[in-house]
């Protein structure tokens, strides 16, 4: 009997870890799971998840970062180390050549330009539709942003993840209050807005070819009201969807800010207008799965399956290369409850993504059937 290979995911307390971790125990005959985090109580929600998890330093902590993570690496016979969040996806990056297991990212000075959205921006610039976007150095910029983009004026951080500090200015007043109140000059972006649906993209690339990829819509947010903006970074209501133009738009961006793309690349866009606006790319994280990722995996499509093949340079069947899932395949998620995975019950017993609701051994519960209807009307139309 062959040996399973050993994957260690670090963030194991967190959604996009936890998801991975999901995902590959559909597989368990094939792989052992061992978790990090360096928070002590988060790594407690991860631990059902895997064989074994360990709390160590944060990922800023280099040296001990590093020295922890090879010594359990060493002590259990790691073939794989898939990192997440953000800050490890950077640490693990930039010291790859250090760390005594494999990994499968793109090079480091992909993942450093992508982690600041200015400099993602400017490498995209006409080589991939994005909203207009201004870095805010003083006032000035920002009574040019609003004579540039109107009101209201997108404010965020050129730093970090899940709207942090997020803002809708509707003058230049509120805008210059913001900013100041953040400390926030050089900082922060100021971006047209767009009013279209929120889309995200997710590719899984081989040394230069897609493998295979998908696209959802983020409906709506978990607990909204406590944003400015509404956006929080985590799902409440999502749903897979077919579009020409996020597949095009999202590939396009991939390639403007990677000549020979490797792993795993989510795509954040938003659409330009409420009826059948083209999307816009707002930004890309490389290196890592969304948080929201094991919808996917439910529905049909198990891409960290795929990646961890990939990475270790085993065969596998691959998936289709564009629009891999079936649309309107609905996600529920709320806070202290399981998440929902509504299928829509015209997809017949022959399909995938019905075809893994029934086979799902410790996912989301799924509901065949269940509010008939609901996919179609929030995937909209296919365009």
């Amino acid at each position: 009997m062959l040996r399973r290979k050993t994957i260690l995911l670090t963030g194991i307390g967190g959604n996009t870890a936890q998801g991975v971790a999901r995902s590959l125990l559909h597989h368990s005959d094939e792989f052992r799971l061992i978790g990090t985090d360096s928070d002590k109580f988060n790594i407690r929600l991860g631990s059902r998840y895997v064989s074994k998890s360990y709390l160590i330093p944060r990922a800023r902590q280099v040296e001990d970062y590093l020295a922890e993570l090879n010594r359990i690496i060493e002590a259990e016979g790691v073939d794989l180390v898939i990192p997440s969040p953000d800050v490890e996806v950077y640490t693990v990056s930039r010291y790859r050549s250090e760390i005594e297991a494999k990994t499968m990212l793109p090079s480091h000075g992909v993942v450093e330009t992508a982690q600041d959205k200015w400099a993602a921006y400017l490498r995209l610039r006409g080589r991939a539709p994005q909203p207009g976007t201004l870095l805010v150095e003083n006032d000035g910029d920002v009574e040019e942003a609003f004579n540039l983009y109107g009101s209201p004026l997108w404010l965020r951080m050129r730093r970090g993840a899940g709207g942090s500090k997020s803002f809708l200015a509707h003058t230049p007043g509120h805008a210059v209050f913001w900013i100041d109140y953040w400390d926030g000059y050089g900082e922060f972006l100021a971006s047209e807005y767009l009013r279209g649906r929120n889309l995200s993209w997710t590719g899984l690339y081989y040394e230069g070819r897609l493998v295979t990829s998908a696209g959802y819509h983020r409906v709506r947010y978990l607990m909204e009201h406590v944003s400015p903006t509404g956006v929080t970074g985590n799902i409440n209501v999502g749903v897979t969807i077919h579009s020409h133009a996020l597949n095009l738009a999202a590939e396009r961006a991939v390639a403007a800010l990677d000549s020979k793309p490797h792993g795993v690349y989510t795509v954040d866009l938003k659409e330009d207008a409420e009826e059948a606006g083209t999307p816009r790319v707002t930004e890309i994280n490389p290196g890592r799965f969304h948080m929201s990722f094991y919808v996917y995996t439910a529905a049909g499509l198990n891409m960290p399956y795929y990646y961890v093949k990939a990475a270790l340079g085993e065969p596998f069947e691959e998936p289709a290369k564009r629009n891999a899932l079936a649309p309107g395949v609905v996600t529920v998620r709320s806070v202290d409850n399981e998440p929902a995975i509504l299928i829509k019950s015209r997809l017949g017993p022959g399909n995938s993504a019905q075809a893994a609701s029934s086979k799902l051994r410790r996912g989301w519960p799924t509901t065949p059937g269940y509010w008939e209807g609901l996919g179609s009307r929030l995937a909209g139309s296919s365009r």
